[in-house]
């Protein structure tokens, strides 16, 4: 069962998709097999990083006349309702995976989107840009426990405290 937040998450970033669909020029959610090709094009490996794109901008007429990494940018986006958010990114707050960064490092056609869903306005931007505005940044885990118990034979001495 997803936890709350998470569900929260994701109807917001959905909410965040529709603003970019109606106010960014050739914004679109790639399907998986186009995602794959883009992926290829530009020598990432899918399965480490097929998470760390919500959607593409072409800077092309059409999905097939892309021939280049030049032809579009990949688009991760992140939203905000908060109200004290007043002019988009300063003051946005939000979770970046390992993975995106390190994306959004390497490639210069990956670009960051901060969306506020109630202002209904997007700021897109580089990772020189992006380091230029960061007030903090800190390191979170995210852990998943295995989903089935093991015999205590099985487990390492456990330690006295």
């Amino acid at each position: 069962m997803a936890r709350k937040e998470n569900v929260s998450n994701l109807k917001t970033e959905k909410e965040g998709i529709i603003v970019l669909r109606e106010l960014m020029d050739g914004f679109m959610v790639p399907t998986k097999e186009q995602r794959q090709s883009l992926y290829k094009l530009c020598g990432i490996d899918y399965r480490k990083y097929s998470r760390s794109v919500d959607g593409i901008q072409l800077l092309v007429s059409d999905f097939h006349k892309i021939k280049s990494q030049e032809d579009f940018l990949f688009i991760e986006v992140k939203t905000t309702k908060a109200k004290n958010v007043k002019t988009l990114p300063y003051g946005a707050f939000f979770g970046f995976t390992q993975n995106e960064e390190d994306l959004f490092k390497s490639k210069d056609n990956y670009r960051l989107c901060i969306v506020h869903t109630g202002l209904k306005e997007y700021y897109s931007m580089g990772y020189e840009e992006y380091l230029s505005l960061i007030q903090n940044k800190r390191v979170q885990y995210q852990i998943n426990f295995r989903s089935e118990s093991l015999d205590v034979e099985d487990l390492p001495e456990l330690h006295k405290l």
